[in-house]
């Protein structure tokens, strides 16, 4: 499977969203007010999007593990399989 990664994070209105790249089937998708909170406490960091060739994998990842974090289980995942990213 290859991903596409849109993080849009430093405009007025955040939003970052990660798709299946062939399909354009949107598994992870995060507006404003889920990522100011995160922008503000460093757990994003813009910079880490514009300078991440050869850390995609890495960086998916920790969006994967980010969006299960908060309660245990993926909300935000598209798929409920219950395996792990």
């Amino acid at each position: 499977m290859t991903y596409q990664i849109d993080a849009w994070l430093e405009r007025k209105d955040p939003e970052l969203r990660v798709t299946l790249r062939n399909s354009g089937v949107v598994l992870l998708h995060w507006h404003s007010e889920e990522l100011r909170p995160m922008l503000e406490s460093g757990l994003l960091n813009p910079q880490d999007f514009c300078c991440c060739q050869g850390r995609e994998k890495e960086l998916l990842r920790e969006l994967f593990l980010l969006a299960c974090s908060d309660s245990g289980a993926c909300e935000h995942c598209r798929y409920d399989t219950g395996e792990r990213h």
